[in-house]
């Protein structure tokens, strides 16, 4: 018997024949080792049709009458995997497979009611478990547990809380001072501290509607969503530029940040909110707004300066697993590969999907009226004019300012470009030796192309080769080739400084087309390159200056042919050219114009390439070069019962409208995830923790929720709200379970029934017997200290401020990717949501304090507790700084009182009066630290008055700066 599979053979007898004498020795001789009946590398067998079918870890090994899609083949060409490992098969060998493969991969003695699947692996069935698991059943509202023996229960949200401590015979915290819930909602809505006015307002207020009053206040305050745009920001992987080495700018990225701020503050319907950053191209193609949302789309990291395939399917999972993640709390991106691994998420479930989203492009959509349009063109044309002016400055060689000083040569002129030829172009094979040292310049120069250069077989000033040394920002050497003009390295760069005021001995040997070169007697580059046959040798410099000495050259056959330099008369360099800007002010100008233009109506947005959607197969092991069985849209089968239909787009469409159709359902009341899923996001950023753990995981692999009634109850609550991200907030601020206090009392004023102890049941806090106490997110920790110090700047929107780094962290990247600041001003005191985000140059105090890093999602911030937090606040200059702009606006004109002034400390820092010991604490503080002061300065000051001022500030600036490093001020309580 003969099992047959896809395209029959005419002649049995020829097909088994073939097989048995081509294919099955080879599979015997190269594969059974570690594909036998004994070992299973990988999971794969090779020693049936049904075992080769199947596959093993990464899917089946062939694809029955296509052989280009067949994992096997690819691993007998060797491309991608590399099987076998030591003794690649011959090209007759893989011939004849890939002939066995294309005409049906016949098998004699398969058994043909096991025959394998012939286009993918096969298809999962869905059981009634897969479907009635609990996130992809439909919310049901369950009525409200009955606590008539628990009179805090005020809302719905805590007749939920209390019912799971009553059956768990757990306490419940008492209300928290109100000066604790007002620091508390300020931060919660805000991310800001209350003012002393707004604390005592608050307090003094007896009425039982303070708090509700005071939320829906705050709810109302543009800061709102600042605060609340952030964590969207964070599930939406926002940055200002794409990442990877070159780590592009994205100008117009901040509009997205902009959109996510004013549509929290709008209030806008959740649904709605959804369907702009999935399809606002689609559902409103002349609205501005709705171009600019779907930037949810292009937030993720790119690599800018490739249109490879590959990458562009990888931009794609970014949206898939993103999309999936965020929206529905779902990992389908672990379907790329395989089936995943937990939920009955099908691999064709992804590629279904990524149809949906196949046919994207990338824009940027300049949407303005005529008079916009028209200063965008001339914006335009005056940078590229600058730029055009740049480069001629730089790509023309520069004489430089030689001289021969005590036998060495010695170059000082510090600017781009300058190169010096000597001795006879018509050279034929020597080597040529010299020892250099550069003597200016920083150690990292900011410039990609900041060298020295051995220059060699030199014909022209720009026909030559070099051999430089610290280029990329002073961190590689290269072998290069100027034609012309233009420089290519001639091979892979190698590792290596240069170093300031150091000797390096560097030698070169040319012999016909062979290249070789050393540096301090190490031989690195040896090359074969036929462009240059003769020539000389010279030197040249960029942005740094040198000193040459010990120069010899001699023949192929030893004889000395040029030893020490001659008279630089005799030399050649480029004729001075005067320019009347040099190409620092020239960028600085295409900067500022940059800057113009991006304030611009521009739209970093997608839309699609066509109302023809493209043809998406299937990736057999996720690799786009194996493509498997053509799908088409679709949603994951296990969240629908009738297939979502997606129908082609009208003839006047100019996109496939794919996106809107998958946009709707996501934002369906119908779908089971949706609103599960932000209802949780929001309880999780009220208190720290989600009522399921796993946030952006609903899955089976995710945390069960803690109070499944309470989740349905708020998503539930949520749709009928109309989406209302406020009214669920209203819900939450409002309940006793949110105004509990945060001190962990075992017992409290509960009954005395309830004898548990909830340190031993519920050590976490998970069923929220108290009110948990988290740390400040790092943004709000560096706006607090602006607040404090009251330099704060509260301008909203606009493109991201750069604030100082410091430049041994600038230096670390390929490329100057920050600005080198000496001293910060009010428009870098913004608030921290407006810093650029570039992801190559991580904002050090925003980073320590685990800020996410924006190359994927981030459904959770972590917690971390390291020394570097503390050297941070204590160390860092920002810090140090406010903390003196503190102490120098609390003492505008005199020094008051200390007891005064370390009141108002403590309410700049910490919005509340310091307690007795505190004050008395602080006041020896201030006198101890004035003593200090008196003593270090004593010397320094031209009068005793201002002597005694400059002092008084500095231990108040101490006093400041010890505030700033407490606990308390980067807790929420």
């Amino acid at each position: 018997m003969m099992t047959h599979l896809g395209f029959a053979s005419e002649d049995d007898r020829a097909a088994e024949a073939f097989f048995q004498t081509n294919i099955e020795p080879l599979l015997e001789a190269s594969c059974h080792n570690c594909h036998g009946t004994r070992v299973q590398e990988g999971g794969l067998r090779l020693d049936s049709l049904e075992a080769v079918l199947r596959g093993g870890e990464s899917g089946p090994a062939l694809i029955v009458g296509q052989p280009e899609a067949s994992l096997l083949i690819h691993a007998v060409r060797r491309d991608g995997l590399e099987m076998p490992p030591q003794d690649p098969l011959t090209a007759e060998q893989v011939a004849f497979l890939v002939q066995w493969v294309r005409d049906g991969a016949i098998w004699p003695g398969s058994d043909p009611a096991s025959k394998g699947h012939n286009k993918a692996a096969p298809e999962p069935t869905l059981t009634a478990a897969d479907r009635n698991f609990w996130s992809f059943r439909a919310v049901q509202r369950s009525p409200l547990p009955l606590l008539a023996e628990f009179p805090p229960a005020r809302l719905p949200v805590d007749h939920f809380i209390l019912a799971r401590l009553r059956q768990n015979k757990m306490p419940f915290a008492p209300p928290a001072s109100k000066s604790v819930l007002v620091r508390r909602l300020y931060f919660d809505l805000l991310g800001l501290l209350p003012a002393r006015e707004e604390v005592q307002q608050f307090i003094d207020d007896p009425t039982p509607d303070a708090l509700p009053r005071l939320a829906d206040r705050l709810l109302a305050s543009p800061h709102y969503g600042e605060r609340w745009g952030r964590h969207w920001l964070d599930l939406a992987r926002y940055a200002d530029s794409g990442g990877f080495e070159f780590d592009f700018l994205r100008p117009y990225a901040y509009r997205y940040r902009d959109y996510v701020i004013d549509r929290f503050n709008q209030d806008q319907p959740y649904d709605k909110f959804i369907i702009e950053q999935l399809a606002g191209d689609e559902v409103a193609p002349q609205d501005f707004i709705a171009r600019v949302a779907t930037g949810f789309c292009r937030n993720g990291p790119t690599v800018g300066n490739q249109t490879l395939e590959k990458n562009r399917f990888d931009e794609l999972d970014d949206v898939i697993s993103t999309t999936s993640e965020v929206f529905l709390g779902l990992t389908l991106g672990c379907a790329r590969c395989h089936d995943h691994k937990y939920d009955p998420l099908s691999q064709r479930d992804y590629y279904e999907v990524l149809a949906i989203f196949n046919s994207l492009g990338k824009r940027q959509h300049l949407m303005g009226n005529a008079e916009e349009r028209q200063r965008w063109s001339d914006l335009d044309k005056q940078m590229r004019a600058l730029r055009k002016q740049a480069g001629e400055i730089e790509n023309h060689p520069s004489s430089g300012d030689w001289e021969i000083l005590d036998g060495e040569l010695v170059q000082r002129q510090n600017v781009p470009n300058v190169r010096l030829l000597l001795s006879d172009t018509s050279w034929t094979d020597y080597s040529a030796e010299v020892e250099v040292m550069k003597t200016g310049g920083t150690d990292s120069s900011f410039n990609y192309e900041a060298s020295i250069g051995f220059i060699f077989r030199a014909t022209k000033l720009n026909n030559f080769y070099w051999l430089r040394l610290g280029i990329s920002d002073n961190r590689e050497h290269s072998l290069a080739i100027d034609d012309h003009g233009g420089r290519t390295p001639l091979t892979r760069k190698i590792p290596g400084r240069l170093e300031r005021d150091r000797w390096y001995h560097l030698r070169i040997r040319v012999q016909g087309t062979s290249l070789r070169a050393w540096i301090d007697q190490r031989l690195v580059f040896d090359i074969e390159h036929a462009r240059h046959a003769t020539g000389g040798i010279g030197f040249g410099n960029w942005l740094v200056t040198s000193r040459w000495r010990n120069l010899v050259v001699r023949d192929a056959s030893g004889e000395v042919l040029l030893e020490g330099f001659p008279d630089l008369a005799n030399t050649t360099s480029p004729e001075y050219v005067a320019s009347p800007e040099t190409v620092d002010v020239l960028n600085e100008r295409i900067r500022s114009l940059k800057s113009e233009a991006a304030l611009l109506p521009f739209a970093m947005s997608i839309v699609d390439e066509g109302r023809e959607p493209r043809e998406t197969r299937l990736h057999l092991r996720g690799d786009h070069r194996t493509p498997g069985p053509l799908v088409h849209p679709a949603v994951p089968d296990v969240l629908t019962v009738t297939p979502v239909a997606f129908e082609p787009a009208a003839e006047s469409a100019n996109t496939t409208g794919q996106r809107t159709t998958f946009a709707k359902w996501v934002a369906s009341a119908q779908n089971p995830l949706t609103a599960r899923v932000m209802a949780n996001r929001i309880w999780q950023y009220h208190f720290g923790r989600g009522l399921v753990e796993t946030p952006s995981n609903f899955g089976l692999n995710g945390m069960p929720p803690t109070h499944p009634a309470l989740l349905d109850w708020l998503a539930s609550e949520f749709v009928h709200s109309d989406w209302s991200v406020k009214h669920l907030h209203r819900q939450i601020l409002h309940s006793a379970t949110y105004q509990q206090s945060s001190q962990a009392t075992p017992q409290g004023t509960n009954p005395p029934s309830m004898l548990a102890d909830p340190l031993t049941l519920d050590p976490e806090n998970r069923l929220l017997w108290h009110f948990p106490k988290r740390r400040l997110e790092a943004e709000l920790i560096r706006d607090r200290v602006l607040t404090a110090a009251g330099t704060l700047n509260r301008r909203m929107y606009g493109p991201g401020v750069q604030p100082r780094i410091h430049r041994s962290v600038i230096e670390t990247s390929t490329t100057r990717k920050w600005p080198v600041i000496e001293q910060e001003g009010p428009s870098h005191w913004r608030r921290s949501i407006y810093i650029l985000v570039r992801r190559s140059v991580l904002f050090p105090l925003l980073e320590a304090f685990d800020a996410p890093t924006t190359t994927q999602s981030c459904e959770k911030r972590l917690s971390t507790t390291v020394a570097t937090q503390s050297l941070q606040m204590l160390n860092d200059a920002f810090t140090n700084e406010q903390a003196a702009r503190m102490a120098a606006d609390l003492l505008v004109e005199k020094m008051p009182d200390p007891s005064v002034l370390v009141e108002a400390v403590f309410w700049r820092c910490l919005a509340r009066a310091p307690t007795r010991h505190e004050q008395t604490d602080c006041e020896l503080f201030l006198q101890e630290q004035l003593a200090f002061h008196n003593t270090r300065r004593a010397d320094t000051a031209p009068t005793p008055d201002t002597n005694a001022k400059t002092n008084a500030q500095a231990a108040l600036a101490d006093l400041c700066h010890v505030m700033m490093n407490l606990n308390e001020f980067i807790y929420i309580d």
